[in-house]
């Protein structure tokens, strides 16, 4: 392993140096080589520093700093590999880094389980269960959620998910799959890691979403991971996403309601789409079928699921 500082040649005050990490003898990943930014912190002397994958170091100097992240990037290579994903507990202030390697994820636990499963829905909930019942996540009486971070892979920085491809169990037997969705480092893309590969899409005016969302469907399909192709459908987009992804669709002269709340509907190709606003995330979430009874049936379920509706039949189709 190499470390070694260099000084920004963009011209940032706020970004003098970059720590250059060259690992080629410590991991199998493809990735080796890294430039992770060192930020100036002034706090009456200044301070330096540099965030990888989501863990902060801070340095009197930039020696100092880059001195720590020498020390701390062995210990993040597990598997071979530095981590996927990480999930963060923000109310406990806790990280866990996540590994993937052929078929399965894995995360580890300081002193404590590994747990593993080919999806990675099913490994944050191991995960999360065993951190509740030690009471590491949350507080007593109250649960705290697990939220996933990408890494760039140049800057080692967490990257927000745009969205998230999901799939409810349908069928006895059946895993949850839950896999979230990045933009590249170069944004000229949008990729995900499902039935053991990266799975990556070129940016096309919005299309892409769906693009990468039936190349999905398609592997878990040929994996004997998912039946139908529309149980897999876009969940939590980012708004400022959702909307370049919008121009894509048609409208369509119907809408999804129930009490107080409608769904809009779209067409987009063969498939029909419903759109329900999460305010309160300020997220959006896509249903698909193939026409608008099998679309409201999709819907309905997760609203039963979810205890918003209790019975389907209250979800409704109403002709605009």
């Amino acid at each position: 392993m190499r470390v070694y500082l260099k000084r920004n040649g963009a011209g940032d005050n706020t970004i003098p140096y970059l720590i250059n990490i060259q690992i080629a003898t410590i991991t199998a990943d493809l990735e080796t080589s890294f430039d992770v930014p060192i930020y100036v912190k002034p706090n009456g002397a200044q301070h330096y520093t540099a965030n990888i994958c989501g863990f902060q170091i801070e340095g009197s100097s930039p020696e100092a700093a880059a001195a720590l992240v020498e020390r701390l990037i062995p210990n993040l290579v597990n598997f071979g590999r530095l981590p996927t994903y990480v999930f963060i507990a923000r109310r406990s202030h806790k990280m866990y880094p996540v590994y993937t390697q052929n078929d399965e994820v894995f995360v580890t636990t300081p002193a404590g389980p590994l747990f593993r499963h080919v999806e990675l829905a099913k490994v944050r909930e191991y995960l999360s269960d065993y951190l509740h019942e030690v009471r590491a996540l949350g507080v007593p009486g109250r649960s705290e959620t697990l939220h996933v971070r990408g890494i760039h892979r140049t800057t080692l920085a967490l990257i927000r998910p745009i969205f998230y491809l999901k799939k409810r169990p349908q069928y006895p037997g059946e895993n949850e799959f839950w896999a979230p969705v990045f933009p590249a480092d170069d944004e000229g893309s949008i990729y995900t890691y499902a039935a053991s590969g990266k799975r990556e899409v070129d940016i096309a005016g919005g299309y892409e979403a769906l693009l990468l969302r039936s190349q999905v469907a398609q592997a878990l399909i040929a994996d004997k991971r998912l039946k139908g192709n529309y149980e897999l459908r876009l969940d939590r987009l980012l708004p400022e996403y959702y909307e370049q992804v919008k121009t894509t669709f048609e409208d369509y002269p119907a809408r999804l309601t129930f009490d107080e709340t409608t769904l809009k509907v779209y067409r987009s190709g063969k498939a029909m789409i419903a759109v329900e606003n999460r305010v309160e995330e300020n997220r959006y979430s896509l249903f698909l079928g193939h026409n608008m009874e099998d679309l409201r049936e999709r819907a309905a379920r997760d609203f039963v699921r979810r205890g918003m509706i209790s019975d389907p039949d209250t979800l409704k189709i109403v002709s605009e």
